[in-house]
């Protein structure tokens, strides 16, 4: 490995043990960011991007239903059922689409942060639960996300129509694989134990 000429050599980075004994044990660097390389694996995998999928779909209810398209974009991505009615199979089908996305996204993260460990690790390493326990593939998640962040809490923020248009424009949205593993166990419903059992360690 090539090392720059520090006039003063940097701290190294601190460790974050995941995990537990009886699901395994994962000590990995905190490096506060993802890393520009982690970026690229990340885009190489191609994932739909929600906001376009949700435009695409708000502008073709808009046209059936003489609606504003901003507000059937909202009711898509907060999951207002009520406002589409009439549209519940479309409704449906994205709400499919943004769980799956979700899925795969997750496991593809946690699999750019276990490359640190383990160069050749790949998607399909993450979605095996004889090679990591899905309980300790879940706190892999929440640190990839932690440091996806930069560790800072996430505020949600209110999409205008201005935000809409600023959104690229796609005729057809790519799709992205869906995760055939036993990676079911990165739903919501393990968020809260996820947190509870992401410890942190401090180096000596």
């Amino acid at each position: 490995m090539l090392r720059l000429p520090f006039k003063t050599t940097p701290e190294e980075f601190e460790k974050v043990t995941i995990g537990n004994p009886k699901i395994g044990e994962l000590e990995l660097p905190k490096y506060g960011d993802i890393s520009p390389n982690e970026r690229l694996f990340i885009k190489a995998a191609n994932l739909v991007d929600i906001r376009i999928a949700a435009v695409k779909l708000a502008k073709d209810i808009a046209i059936k239903s003489s609606r504003k398209v901003i507000e059937i974009y909202n009711a898509l991505t907060q999951g207002d059922s009520d406002s589409l009615q009439d549209y519940l199979e479309e409704f449906v089908n994205f709400q499919d689409l943004l769980e799956n996305n979700t899925v795969s996204r997750n496991l593809v993260l946690a699999t750019a942060v276990i490359q640190r460990l383990v160069p050749d690790w790949q998607v399909e390493n993450s979605g095996d639960p004889n090679q990591i326990h899905p309980q300790l593939l879940n706190l892999v998640i929440e640190f990839a996300k932690n440091e996806e962040s930069g560790w800072a809490e996430i505020t949600a923020i209110a999409t205008s129509e201005e935000d809409l248009g600023n959104l690229p424009s796609s005729s057809e949205i790519p799709t992205g694989a869906k995760s055939t593993g036993e990676s079911a166990a990165t739903g919501r419903k393990k968020k809260d134990l996820v947190k509870e059992d992401l410890e942190v360690s401090q180096p000596g």
